[in-house]
């Protein structure tokens, strides 16, 4: 793969990458190249400066997230628990 196929790449799975939404490799490797790719670096910088919306956006899924595992804890945990009340 060349640096213009790397780079196109990048930038298009650079929202999900934000998300946290690609996979552990993929992940990686955007790291490795963000790292290397200075051109990259300078277009996602010009992209994300003075754009508060988008780590907003990240904050409120992030808060999602942990209120999702908070509640299938919950839910585990009282199925757990009713199930050995109900063998007691």
């Amino acid at each position: 793969m060349n640096k213009k196929d790397a780079c196109a790449i990048f930038q298009d799975l650079y929202d999900l990458y934000i998300e946290e939404e690609v996979e552990d490799e993929t992940k990686q490797w955007m790291m490795e190249h963000k790292a290397v790719c200075a051109d990259c670096r300078q277009k996602i910088g010009k992209e994300n400066e003075g754009s508060p919306v988008l780590q907003e956006d990240s904050e409120k899924i992030w808060g999602i997230r942990v209120m999702t595992m908070l509640l299938y804890s919950l839910f585990l945990l009282l199925a757990i628990w009713m199930s050995i009340w109900y063998l007691w």
